[in-house]
């Protein structure tokens, strides 16, 4: 017999990794960083899943998890470029 967490998590996933997935294609230009997005999307529904509302808006409330998720790739991403462009100027 399943966890009735495990069940909540699984149908939660079945129901919405495609329509995550596609929130994540649109707004990304790389394939993997847009499945990267999905696997931390799921992970923090997974940690959080007391918090997930139920029915439809949970679809919200993972697009919002997503939105967050991706927001947070772009800070990386630029921070990496600034570093990079400064280590880049002091080596030159």
């Amino acid at each position: 017999m399943r966890h009735p967490t495990s069940n909540r998590f699984e149908d939660l996933y079945a129901e919405n990794r495609a329509r995550v997935l596609g929130y994540a294609l649109r707004r990304t230009e790389d394939p993997q960083d847009a499945a990267d997005v999905v696997a931390e999307t799921f992970l923090v529904a997974w940690r959080r899943l007391d918090d997930v509302p139920p029915g439809d808006e949970a679809r919200l409330w993972l697009y919002g998890v997503a939105r967050r998720v991706l927001a947070g790739q772009r800070r990386g991403e630029r921070r990496r470029t600034a570093l990079g462009a400064r280590l880049r100027s002091e080596l030159a």
